[in-house]
């Protein structure tokens, strides 16, 4: 997103503007959305660098529009992660990110939103985390990047490489296919509606942690849960406290296959896995409401399992 260095400019007029902003739009998002792992900020900061650009653009012309935007917008979204670290200081249980549809979604594109780095980014500082954004997806030099944290280059880089050091320590060497990731998922899915312990032990790695998030308003964990045994147990247990009306429905979130248990119509957690050695490593259930209303747009009545074409009764 950075800007390529070549001489033209971009006029801005009004019109020009609105078209530019549509196709920009994604990339916007992508951006704040990576800073924030919030859905909803992500949207508010992207219209909030729309209105504060159109409000202040310069009479002249500008060498590039999309880096100009992405600047705007990174600074606002660096703002946003400060204040947010504030108020998760009082959040009842395990924050986690706010899960993003992807299927069809233009706002994703291929930007790498996967739930597992998006939990690894929250580890960071909030400067690390956007120093190493802009400069590992969106390809912004240290010079560009300097002025929208307030450091100057040298200090940038040495953020980047704390913050690409930490990732690299946590980030998996190998990447898990598509296909066997779903298989996973389904056979995780198999074990928790048969009360299955030994398969769920089977499918489990040995240090597997389970993170819930339920924000005070509903079932969540104070803190993350490790071990096959206790993991498999609490799953289990979970499972036959569902509603008797509960149905699993498959889904993409993230850009990986997720699961969403439904009553009434409505998501009441999602669940995402992240894999290692053939195993599942981590699980990641979103119980708080706040952070599944749009996932109803994904679930019409009648939706159902993608190979059943039905929705799968958890009982």
């Amino acid at each position: 997103m950075a800007s390529d260095g070549k001489t033209s400019v971009v006029a801005v007029n009004d019109g020009d503007l609105r078209r530019a902003f549509e196709e920009l739009r994604p990339g916007m998002f992508a951006l704040a959305y990576r800073i924030t792992g919030s859905r909803a900020d992500a949207e508010d900061i992207v219209q909030d660098a729309f209105l504060r650009f159109r409000s202040s653009a310069p009479d002249q012309a500008i060498h590039s529009l999309k880096a100009y935007l992405a600047t705007i917008t990174a600074r606002l979204s660096l703002n946003r992660l400060r204040d947010q670290r504030t108020r998760r200081e009082t959040y009842i249980g395990e924050w986690l990110p706010e899960p993003l549809p992807t299927q069809d979604n233009p706002m994703a594109l291929a930007e790498d939103v996967s739930f597992a780095l998006l939990v690894m980014l929250e580890r960071l500082s909030p400067l690390e985390r956007v120093v190493f954004i802009l400069k590992s997806a969106f390809d912004f030099s240290f010079e560009e990047i300097a002025p929208v944290v307030g450091r100057n280059p040298v200090a940038c880089r040495k953020l980047y490489s704390r913050g690409r050091a930490r990732i690299l320590e946590e980030r998996p060497r190998f990447v898990v296919d598509r296909e066997r990731h779903r298989a996973l998922l389904r056979s995780f899915e198999a074990a928790c509606r048969g009360n299955d312990l030994a398969t769920l032990l089977e499918l489990l790695s040995e240090g597997v942690v389970l993170h819930g998030d339920g924000g005070g308003k509903a079932l969540g964990l104070k803190k993350p849960l490790e071990g096959a045994e206790a993991v498999a147990r609490f799953v289990i247990a979970l499972t036959r406290r569902a509603p008797a009306d509960a149905q699993l429905h498959d889904i993409e979130l993230n850009g990986a296959p997720a699961i969403a248990l439904c009553s009434q119509g409505h998501p009441f957690v999602v669940i995402m896995i992240e894999t290692r050695e053939g195993r599942i490593h981590r699980i990641y259930a979103i119980a708080n409401p706040d952070k599944l209303g749009p996932l109803e747009a994904l679930l019409p009545p009648g939706a159902g399992d993608s190979q059943t074409g039905s929705p799968t009764v958890l009982h």
